[in-house]
């Protein structure tokens, strides 16, 4: 099963984040989301605990059962094992933390979920890859932007990376040509999803744009966008 996750994620390219969202809005949004043909969603369980880790849960739960195998589901925001363990009993097939747990990467490895650890500099990025994480999320990747991994790539470039954090439209496609894996989208894409009434047309043709942008063929012009 880990296999077929990641490879769905590398095929998609696109993962969209959403976080304390209300839970009548889920199933709408995941709609919304694959008629823009962006399939990989993940759910934040919440450090600030305005929802609890058992809301999040169902949350994940709801989605995996109404949509079966057309939706790959993650949790994010995970920091403890226990986490994993209701990711995984919920249907999650992917877990990401923020930064590199030895003891929650092989729990989630344990599961057959693929790993998402994050990391900042080149130490990180490693150790997390030696861990065991099978994608490794660097973060805060607008911050260190494209000539960091240009960098990156040349010792480390057996590691599939995705960047999150900071990523929009206007630079997406500069990290994916720069050799990312895949892209974490929430500000920009998700926006409407949190507005007091969303338009979930509008949040469907916000996808399709993304996910038009994250398939399209590497050219120089991209390439050069920071």
């Amino acid at each position: 099963m880990r296999h077929q996750t990641m490879e769905r994620i590398t095929a998609g390219r696109v993962i969209a984040s959403i976080a304390g969202a209300k839970a009548e809005r889920l199933v709408p949004t995941a709609e919304a989301l694959l008629e823009g043909s962006i399939d990989c969603i993940q759910i934040s369980f919440d450090p600030r605990g305005d929802q609890s880790d058992s809301d999040v849960a169902a949350q994940i739960k709801m989605l995996a059962d109404r949509f079966d195998d057309e939706l790959c589901l993650g949790a994010s925001g995970v920091r403890k094992p226990e986490q994993v363990r209701m990711a995984h009993e919920a249907g999650a097939q992917f877990i990401s933390t923020c930064a590199a747990d030895q003891v929650i990467i092989r729990m989630t490895r344990d599961f057959e979920m693929v790993s998402m650890p994050g990391a900042f500099t080149p130490a990180e990025i490693d150790t997390a890859y030696r861990m065991g994480g099978d994608l490794i999320r660097l973060f805060p990747a607008s911050f260190l932007g494209t000539e960091y991994l240009d960098q990156l790539r040349q010792p480390l470039g057996h590691i599939p990376l995705a960047a999150c954090g900071g990523i929009s439209v206007w630079n997406m496609r500069a990290f994916l040509d720069a050799g990312c894996t895949a892209v974490e989208l929430d500000h920009g894409l998700m926006d409407e999803l949190y507005k007091p009434e969303c338009d979930f047309g509008v949040l469907a043709e916000t996808a399709k744009a993304y996910r038009t942008i994250a398939v399209s063929e590497r050219g120089e012009r991209n390439r050069s966008l920071k």
